[in-house]
């Protein structure tokens, strides 16, 4: 059949030797058009699309705009393409406290790009306000089981989150919500909580109305996460937002670290409601035990257990026999100023167990300001100039008769590197440069750094295991400048957000 149709489709960039899209006629640059005669519309809709039924009608057009049709019999399985990149659906939304319109100027603009997509909310865990998401979107949620997905909520009183988003038309996230659970889809929420905008009244109220959605089976918020609002240094023309201090991350703490066990209690002992790490981390506090966290570590990427899984495992591996391999060591190990002291005190143990000499500098942030503390945020260049003044104190010491060489390595928290590693580069924003030697936010890398610093720069890894690993991979000269994850852990490293490489 020959006809000329305006329907984009999904383009297929290679087709693997010998597949069933080879055997089909299928060719790269070909556009896939449609599946069981429904469109194809990005990635994700073509394996629900694919996998569907054992035989496969597609509709495909050559480059030149002529379709034809290929029947394949794949039993439900792939058929041996691979399809170009989807681009990301963006916000709609102006929230008071959103980051990006929080970003100092001169950066790279992807990350600029606010992105607000289904997709990665159910691929990755990524945060949706559900904005660009109409009744069709929510429909397809449904019809395509992308379940479960992650909710910024921050309010569900529709006056106070209209407030909170800057979109009139966005009160209502119930609506949208209801219209999830009834198609069987699990929900994880989170709330990013700014003092006398949705605390107090607002976020009780938030916290009972989405318990009481809560329920056994298909169809349920899994989890409420609550997250202190993160502001930085370049607020200039943005609404007034109060920040989180000490004194009322202690206060929060005092008033929902014992809910975070009411309802645990009430959910088989599994906690529902989630306190990330940074309410303990600014208050001052140490975090609490294993039991207070989900069983499966629900909502880790949005900062909660991050810390005390790091201490639980930190303490397994000191007792252990490869925690030897840190004997003799001189390492200093850069992080952000809320999490040094809990990285000391566990280098310490790890010092007095082995014999190593790991020293802990918290970086302070230039970049964002003094108020973000978190060691994702960190750029090169705040990196670079606390380990400098840490190599020029050094030589101050050496002066007056102090050891002469200063480090064995440098560590840099692996959270504040960026590459196109895993699966997210599924998506992309268009002009993007993919940097697989690891790259920080303003841009510097990781081996210009080393070069820079004149000692073997590593990323830290997710856990003390990692960083020996790392370590022992520089000794070998593993890495000389290419692609990071060639030589080095990819946990922990905060990767590409979606459809960009941030």
């Amino acid at each position: 059949m020959e006809c000329s149709l305006a329907q984009k489709g999904v383009q297929i960039i290679a087709v693997e030797p010998g597949s069933l899209a080879e055997e089909a006629g299928l060719r790269p640059g070909d556009t896939l058009l449609e599946i069981h005669g429904e469109a194809v519309l990005d990635q994700l809709n073509y394996q629900f699309l694919i996998t569907r039924e054992d035989e496969a009608e597609l509709l495909v057009q050559r480059p030149d705009g002529s379709t034809f049709m290929a029947s394949v019999e794949n039993g439900g399985e792939g058929i041996g393409v691979d399809l170009a990149q989807d681009e990301v659906k963006v916000c709609k939304q102006n929230c008071v406290f959103c980051f990006v319109h929080q970003m100092p100027k001169g950066f790279r603009k992807s990350l600029y790009l606010k992105d607000e997509d289904v997709r990665l909310s159910f691929l990755y865990g990524h945060f949706t306000t559900l904005s660009s998401s109409d009744d069709a979107e929510l429909d397809r949620i449904i019809r395509e089981r992308l379940s479960p997905i992650h909710v910024s909520v921050h309010a569900t009183d529709p006056e106070a989150r209209v407030k909170v988003v800057g979109n009139p038309r966005e009160g209502h996230i119930l609506r949208k919500i209801d219209r999830l659970l009834a198609g069987g889809i699990d929900v994880h929420t989170q709330a990013v909580v700014a003092p006398g905008l949705n605390d107090g009244a607002i976020w009780q109220q938030t916290v009972d109305d989405l318990w009481a959605r809560y329920q056994e089976g298909r169809g349920s918020v899994l989890s409420l996460s609550c997250v202190p609002v993160g502001l930085t240094a370049h607020r200039e023309n943005l609404p007034s937002v109060q920040d989180v201090d000490a004194v009322f991350a202690r206060e929060w703490v005092a008033r929902w670290a014992p809910e975070v066990r009411k309802y645990a209690k009430a959910n088989d002992g599994e906690p529902w409601l989630l306190l990330a790490d940074e309410w303990f981390t600014r208050a001052g506090i140490e975090v609490p035990g294993r039991v207070f966290y989900s069983r499966s570590w629900a909502q880790l990427e949005n900062g909660v257990g991050l810390v005390r899984r790091f201490l639980e495992h930190s303490r397994r591996f000191i007792k252990s026999p490869r925690a030897k391999g840190f004997a003799g060591r001189r390492v200093l190990l850069l992080t952000g100023s809320s999490f040094a002291p809990t990285l000391s005190r566990v280098a310490a143990e790890l010092n007095r167990a082995v014999g190593s000499q790991l020293r802990v500098v918290p970086a302070r942030n230039f970049s964002f300001g003094d108020s973000v503390t978190v060691a994702g945020l960190l750029c090169g260049e705040d990196l670079k100039y606390a380990a400098h003044a840490d190599r020029d104190a050094h030589a101050r010491q050496q002066e007056r008769g102090g050891r002469k060489d200063w480090v064995d390595a440098v560590v840099v928290p692996s959270s504040s590197l960026r590459t196109h590693t895993g699966p997210t580069d599924q998506y992309t924003l268009r002009g993007v440069v993919v940097r697989e030697e690891g790259t920080f936010l303003d841009d510097l890398t990781l081996p210009q750094m080393a070069a820079e610093l004149g000692v073997p720069t590593v990323p830290s890894g997710a856990n003390l295991s990692h960083l020996l690993d790392h370590l022992e991979a520089a000794d070998r000269g593993a890495f000389r400048g290419g692609a990071l994850t060639s030589a080095f852990h990819t946990a922990g490293l905060n990767l590409p957000q979606g459809a960009y490489n941030p």
